[in-house]
Order: C-alpha cells, then structure tokens, then sequence
C-alpha cells in the first residue's frame, strides 16, 4: 500500500483536537471527537490493506497480527510502565488499586470495557485514572480482533459481498445507537456502538477514486470545515457518538477521499502537519498521563503556563517515544527488522505478561500499603479491614427505597432527598435504634419541589437520570402520602441548578443563588401544604472536605502527609461556601421547617474535621459510614422528639 501523507496529515489534525479539548486549548469542547477520526482512518487504512493483500495472495492472519503488534505495543508498553512507576511514587492505595486494574486491563485491550462498568455517580473523577485514554484504542483493537477474518470471508465472495457487509454493519451500528440513546455511557465506551465510525472509512476502499482535481478540493475543504465545526460547536452535552459523529467522521472520509488534492491539500501535505501525525500515536499515549499526574500533584486548575510546559513536555516525549520505540520495532532495513520477528514477539508477550501480572497484584493487593509504611496500617483498616464499612459511603447497604427496619408498619421518619440524603443511613440504624426510618433517594435529583425536578442537560445519561428522578420522586412522594404520621426530612447538596417543571417542561428562572434559594423556601412550603403540613425538617450542606478529595486518599499519599487531610479550616473557600449556603437556606425556609446546620457536629474552633479516629467523608462531598454516624448522634434528638413512634419501643 502506497504512503499517503495526506492520512499522516489527517493524524495530525485528530491528535491535536484531543490535545486542544484535555488541555482546554481555545474555544474547541469538540475536540474529543479526534478520536473518531483516528477510527475512520483505521477502519479506511486497515480495509484497504487487507484486501490488496488478498487480491495479491499474499495475506497472512500471522503477518498482520504481528504487523499490528510491531506497531501498537512497544510505545503502549512504555506507556503502561511510566505510568505503573508513577503511580507506585504518588497514589494511595485506594486509587493505585483502581490503577492495578486498569493496568492490566489496558494489556488486554479490554479497558473500555472496565471503564464503562465502573461509569455512575459515584465513580472516581476522570483526573484520577492515568489509563482512562486506552479505552479508544481497546475499541479499535477490538475492532482488529473481529473485521480482518469477517473481511477474509466475506472477500471469498467478492468485493460486493465485503461492501454489503459493510453497509448492514453501518446502519446495525448506528440503528442501535438511536434505538439505545438514554444509554450514553453505553454506547461511548463499547465497541460495537462504534463499529459504525470504521465502517464509514472501511467504504472508502470500495468507493471509486476522483476523477478530477476540483472534486478532491470540494471535499477535503467540506471534510476540514465538518471536523473543524465539530471541534467548536460540540461539547461534552452532545449526544454522542449516535448520529452527531457523523458530521466528524463523514468529514474524515471525504478528506481521505480528496487528500490528493493539489492546492488545499498542502493544509495536510506539509511537513509540519505530516511530523506531527507521525507521533500522533505517541502523542495521545503520552498526554494524558502526563495531565492526570501533573494535576494529582496538586494544580487540579491549569493556567497558561501550566498547558504550555505540558504540551512542551508531552510534544519532546512523543518525540523520543517515535524515534526509540516505533521506529525501531516497526521498520524494515535492508538487512530485515532491527529486532527479529520471533524474538519481537517473545519480548512482547513476555512485557505483557509481566505487566499485566503486575497490575492484577496491584489490584489483588488493594493497592500495596507496604509504600506507606506506619500509615499503612491505619488506612488498610478501613479498605480491606473490620473498619471499611466505616470509610465508605453512609449510604451503602440502602438500595433505595430501603429502610432501617424490617418491621411491617408505618415509618416513623422518611429521608427523601439525593445522595446527601442517603449518606445518613449507616448513622440512623444506631442513633435512631427502635424507630423505622425510611429512605428515598436517587443521587443527583431534587425532591424538595412537587413540580420540578432537575435538568439533566449535560450529563452522560440525560434520559436516564431524568427518567429515574422522576420515578423516584413519585415513589417518595407517594411513601409520605401513604405514612401520614411521620416526620420526613429533607436531604440535598442545596447548589443552585437548573430545574424543569415536570408538567409544562417550563425552566426555573432565577438568575442568582439569592433568588435560587428563595424558590427552594418556596417551594418546600409547597411540598409541606401538599402534605397537609406534615412536620419537615431540612438538613443542610455538610463541611465537605474542601476540595481536597477523600481524606483518606489524602492520607494515604506516598510522598507526602499534608496537615490538611486531617482537618480544613472554615475560611477554606469551598468550606466557607457551604456555610453561606446553609446560612441564606436557612433564612428562606418557612417557620413551619425546622433547619439542622451539619456544621455543628462537624465542625469546632473554626476547623472542620476529616480525619478523627478514621475518615469523615468517604469522597469530596459525602460522609462516611464514620461521619454519618457523626452527626446523626447529635441531631438524633431533634429528630427523636419531632418523630412519633408507630408501634415501636424507641430509645430515649
């Protein structure tokens, strides 16, 4: 197959819309979809391949696989390892554990299928997860394992076979993706959703070339401007991939198809376009680790300076990744391979194993404490000890609806609220022992208002979080009607959002915090009238931890104990935040709703705790089974004298 330095040029432009999109690089939110590129060139370049080795009789299965391996695993391999050797000096055992997974799961090019299983709420932020990236290329190297003996087959019966294939793979693929839609997280991660993206560069080797220099022109210019308005109009709020990617990968196909251009094709052709999509590869292996370890070092906010020493950096490790480990894997001298095939593969597969192993027993392991030494012992206690149940969310073990009590009879108290509701139900089964306490809960969903519910515009599954909130507002809502005596208390994070009328689809206005919370005092006296003014207690917004993340995380870090995971002051901005927030809640609730500040508990002499005799948040924002029970201990007896007793003996 002939070199085309168009596609090197193509490369170039994929890599650096991913590059300007991580590194926030100019107005580009789009600049993710360079990821679809790189398939529709891989399913153009790898089709074409095939088949002019078939049609020669020269196709080996052996020789392609090895072809594939020579060029995706040395620099992949180096990736991995720079990583694991990071990541051993700097992770706690918590999120080195998570890494030792992914490590191994990278090996196997099976990480998208991890990172989809572990996507929801309460999944760790993209910034903690170096190997995040290698999803894309397990989807393309899934699409290696399944396409080249599907295409052998099918070229048995012609090239019109292989093209009708083709085009029932297009339409199954992105048929699902429109029938599957609610599932966004779905269908990002795995492969078959995507299968429709190579199809579209797959078709290009069955599509006749230009004839003439004009029609080349008129489609590289249409396919730059269809990527170029992707990279600046989509964002991470678009439906995606579904059919949005088909302006990006469209846009691909007809630059590939007009890449020969004689004019506009020099936007490709040139040297520096080509020099960049030669290191493409290492490019995108290379910056996102580099970005996640430079922002767990503490610069979570990048500012100028910042991106430029990063992508300086990122740009001279590509460099040297091309040039000392592609390059010399890859290419064929006179005298044959630098390195045999044989030996090669021996090397690989040995590389591999090792690595992978080594990822599994990272991850068997929960993460090696042996790195911290005398702290190791305090924090395995509550990952793998007696003591986890204490470290992790409140409200594990509450699968909502769920309760405190397995007695059939009213409940005394009914938590409604989102995850900062739930996250008391470790500390309810003991400090309010003897009362049935109810909870209703669906993590990021408002239930103060009987009309609206929050808008999901923006996040991975819209339709399905709009769908479950809705589902289970009625449900509480319902559970309170049908429980006339009980106390309901209402838990939320309390952040201004946007919120929808369930009936008109009409949004909230209320264009500062002021005016948000006075909706929230409003509508919360609607919610209590609704219930014939049944007695309501709102709790407020918890400390947080001030941004620091899990405190014990935190303090689990290899190469430094800082004061701050063990405690923040309230003059912390975020902490102070949260404060302002209970502080104009409060004043906006109706008389008839009692408020409990969590701060009270949680906070003394103008520090708020993290650590005491474990950890008080199980992440930024929500408590722990050991901070749970924290401050349900003090505000159990404002709850115990608002709540009747349905039958039941309670504690006084």
């Amino acid at each position: 197959m002939n070199y085309r330095a168009d596609i090197d040029g193509l490369r170039a432009v994929a890599v650096i819309g991913v590059l300007m999109f991580h590194f926030s690089l100019g107005p580009f939110p789009g600049g993710f979809t360079g990821v679809d590129i790189f398939f529709v060139i891989s399913g153009y370049l790898i089709t074409k391949l095939i088949i002019e080795d078939v049609e020669q009789e020269k196709f080996s299965f052996r020789r392609f696989y090895v072809r594939r391996i020579r060029r995706l695993f040395p620099a992949l391999l180096f990736t991995l390892l720079c990583s694991l050797v990071t990541a051993a000096f700097t992770f706690p055992p918590e999120e080195m554990s998570r890494f030792g997974m992914s490590l191994a799961a990278s090996v196997f090019s099976v990480s998208n299928i991890l990172f989809w299983s572990e996507h929801g709420y309460f999944d760790v932020s993209s910034h903690l997860k170096p190997l995040l990236h290698t999803w894309s290329l397990s989807v393309e190297e899934q699409f290696y394992l399944v396409w080249p003996f599907a295409l052998v087959l099918l070229l048995r019966f012609g090239r019109k076979a292989a093209a009708v294939a083709l085009l029932i793979v297009f339409v199954s693929s992105l048929g699902v993706n429109l029938a599957l839609e609610p599932y966004q997280s779905t269908l990002f991660y795995l492969s078959p959703f995507r299968f429709f993206e190579f199809a579209i560069g797959a078709s290009l080797v069955f599509v006749p070339p230009a004839r003439s220099n004009g029609a080349m022109e008129c489609a590289l210019v249409a396919g730059l401007t269809m990527i170029a308005y992707a990279y600046r109009y989509f964002s991470e709020a678009t439906l995606f991939p579904s059919y949005p990617a088909l302006l990006p990968t469209v846009g691909a196909a007809l630059v590939i198809w007009g890449g020969q251009a004689r004019w506009s094709g020099r936007l490709l052709r040139n040297k520096a376009a080509v020099s960049v999509g030669l290191i493409s590869y290492s490019l995108y292996l290379a910056h996102w680790p580099i970005l996640v370890f430079w922002q767990y070092s503490g610069a979570m906010r990048l500012v100028w300076h910042d991106r430029a020493v990063l992508l300086a950096l990122t740009f001279v490790i590509a460099a040297c990744m091309y040039f000392f480990l592609e390059q010399p894997f890859r290419a064929r001298r006179s005298g044959g391979y630098a390195v045999l095939p044989r030996s090669y593969m021996l090397i690989a597969a040995s590389t591999a194993a090792t690595v992978s192993a080594v990822g599994l027993h990272v991850w068997a392991s929960h993460g090696w404490f042996w790195r911290l030494g005398e702290r190791g012992d305090f924090v395995k206690q509550f990952v793998v000890g007696d003591r986890s149940p204490e470290a992790e969310y409140g409200g594990n073990g509450c699968a909502s609806p769920c309760s405190t009590s397995d007695d059939r009879r009213e409940p005394d108290v009914i938590f409604i609220g989102d995850s900062h509701s739930r996250q008391y139900y470790f500390g309810a089964k003991e400090a309010l022992a003897g009362l049935k306490v109810d909870f209703y809960e669906f993590s990021s969903c408002q239930f103060y208002s009987p009309e609206y519910t929050r808008d999901y515009t923006g996040f991975s599954d819209p339709v399905l979080y709009d769908r479950g909130c809705r589902k289970a507002r009625a449900s509480a809502f319902q559970a309170v009607e049908n429980a006339p005596n009980a106390l309901v208390v209402i838990g939320e994070y309390w952040d201004p959002m946007a919120m929808v009328s369930e009936g008109s689809g009409m949004l909230m206005q209320a264009t500062t915090a002021e005016g948000y919370y006075r909706f929230v005092g409003s509508e919360i006296s609607r919610l209590q009238q609704e219930f014939d003014g049944r007695r309501m207690i709102v709790l407020g917004s918890v400390p947080t931890t001030g941004g620091i993340g899990s405190p014990l995380s935190c303090y689990g870090r290899v190469y430094r104990l800082d004061p701050g995971c063990l405690s923040q002051p309230i003059a912390n901005p975020v902490i102070s935040r949260r404060a302002k927030t209970n502080e104009i809640l409060k004043e906006n609730l109706p008389s008839s709703v009692e408020f409990i500040d969590p701060f009270d508990a949680l906070c003394k002499h103008n520090e708020c705790s993290l650590i005491t005799d474990g950890p008080i948040y199980s992440d930024n924002t929500h408590l722990s089974g050991l901070g749970a029970k924290m401050v349900m201990a003090a505000i159990a007896p404002i709850i115990r004298g608002d709540a009747p007793t349905n039958g039941a003996q309670a504690l006084k």
